[in-house]
C-alpha cells in the first residue's frame, strides 16, 4: 500500500511541477515581413534566400546564372584560352 501512495504522490508532484509550454509565433505578421523583406525567408527565421545572395553580384553574373538555369546557355569548355563547344 505504501508503494502505491508513493507512486501517486510522485506522479502528482511531477504533474504539478511541469510548466505548460505554449507555442509562440516567431514572426507575428508574416505577410508584412514578406512585404518589407521579399528576399528573406519567413519560415527560417529571416535567413537569406538564394535571390538575396545574388543581389550582391554584378548584373552580368546574375544574367549568366539565369541563362544557365533556364537551359538556354550552351555548355562551353575553356582550355588554355581556347573555347571548345560540346
Amino acid at each position: 500500500m505504501t508503494s502505491i501512495k508513493t507512486i501517486a504522490v510522485a506522479g502528482l508532484l511531477s504533474v504539478m511541477a511541469a510548466a505548460p509550454a505554449f507555442a509562440q509565433a516567431a514572426i507575428q505578421e508574416p505577410g508584412a515581413f514578406s512585404f518589407y523583406y521579399p528576399n528573406l525567408d519567413v519560415l527560417n527565421d529571416g535567413a537569406p534566400t538564394p535571390a538575396y545572395r545574388l543581389e550582391s553580384l554584378p548584373p552580368s553574373a546574375t544574367q549568366a546564372y539565369a541563362l544557365r538555369e533556364s537551359g538556354l546557355a550552351g555548355t562551353k569548355v575553356w582550355h588554355h584560352r581556347v573555347r571548345h563547344d560540346r
